[in-house]
């Protein structure tokens, strides 16, 4: 687990999962009206959170959504009547953002480039996004053209090299270097958050996930042995049932495994993968998770498997001071949280692969 044997104490545990539970992503969309600012944050959530409306201009107030702890806000006008610059930063409390994403469909306007001056100046982060790529047309010029015509428009009316992102929210061009873009432009704990919440629109995204939720697996895992209230039948070993549950849930989430997802896809998986998806879907309960970690004790837990499970995760762990049963409890868990974590990401991989083929034919 990499770094994971930096932890002595379970003092240091809590602590870092409580500043993992506490972090959040905060991402302001702001641009012209009807650019389809709704729908990008409905792409990157991967759930219909937001309105997505035909009117021109259906931004009025600031318009947060919010997704486990991925916050995205669409930003009313900048600099308009309603909402003139000299208070618009206080209003929105705008310097609160982690990043901004400047979202366009036509041309791109002043009022845009003026907005982004002021965050440059306060050293904020911004992604430019020509969206709706996919209706880009004019006659005698291949798209290529006019994404370098957009590019260079934006370019001088900002008066910097800046990188211009094309999607489309129909078609789901350009999300995934989207999304690896905000990633890059994140702190490392808010990495780990934004990998967890954000959908995934490849398999590189989707093994940032997997990394991400194994942090998260080794955090609740030592707090889940180190509480032990829920003895486990069979085996000498008390953990608490509640964090776990809790544990696969958000596994499950960030995953975008809800029942109706899996089920509708049944019909792509092979026998090993339908096995598979039936695992993901049954260890939902406490019932079920507590007859899954008996079973990863019956299964490792003789005197060579723990040693060679300690070797794997590190050299320290908090909880080998607090004795043999804790920390058995903690190596049953972790087994136990991270198969299903490797189950859940191989089920969401064939779901990807196949909507990838699928686009591509």
């Amino acid at each position: 687990m990499d770094d994971n044997n930096i932890y002595e104490s379970i003092d240091a545990i809590k602590e870092e999962l409580e500043k993992l539970n506490q972090t959040q992503v905060r991402i302001a969309l702001f641009g012209q009206p009807g650019s389809g600012k709704s729908s990008l944050i409905n792409a990157l959530i991967g759930e219909d959170v937001a309105r997505v409306s035909q009117e021109t201009d259906t931004t009025i107030s600031e318009d947060p959504y919010k997704w486990e702890d991925l916050i995205l806000t669409d930003l009313p006008g900048y600099g308009t009547k309603n909402f003139p610059a000299d208070s618009f930063f206080e209003r929105f409390d705008v310097l609160s953002y982690d990043i901004f994403i400047c979202v366009f469909s036509g041309k791109f306007k002043q009022e845009d480039t003026e907005f982004f001056r002021r965050l440059h100046k306060e050293n904020k982060k911004c992604i430019f996004v020509r969206n709706s790529v996919d209706s880009m047309f004019e006659k005698g010029k291949s798209i290529e053209q006019l994404k370098e015509s957009v590019t260079n428009d934006v370019r001088e009316q900002v008066g910097k090299d800046v990188k211009i992102y094309f999607t489309s929210c129909r078609t789901e061009e350009g999300l995934d270097d989207l999304t690896q873009a905000i990633y890059e432009n994140l702190n490392s704990v808010k990495q780990i958050k934004f990998s967890l919440d954000a959908k995934a629109y490849s398999e590189d995204f989707l093994e940032k996930k997997k990394k991400a939720c194994y942090k998260f697996i080794y955090l609740g895992s030592s707090l889940a042995a180190a509480n032990g209230i829920n003895p486990i039948p069979v085996v000498d070993i008390t953990v608490d049932l509640s964090i776990i549950t809790g544990i696969f849930d958000r596994i499950r989430k960030s995953f975008g495994l809800s029942k109706e997802i899996i089920e509708d896809n049944k019909p792509l998986y092979n026998e090993r993968l339908l096995s598979i998806a039936n695992k993901v879907l049954k260890y939902t309960t406490k019932t079920a998770i507590t007859k899954l970690l008996e079973k990863v004790a019956k299964d490792q837990l003789e005197e060579q498997a723990v040693k060679t499970i300690l070797k794997q995760i590190g050299k320290r762990i908090p909880l080998i001071g607090q004795g043999v049963s804790a920390t058995t409890s903690f190596i049953v868990t972790f087994a136990a949280s991270k198969s299903y974590c490797n189950d859940c990401a191989e089920i969401a991989t064939a779901i990807l692969k196949d909507k990838l083929y699928s686009s591509t034919n």
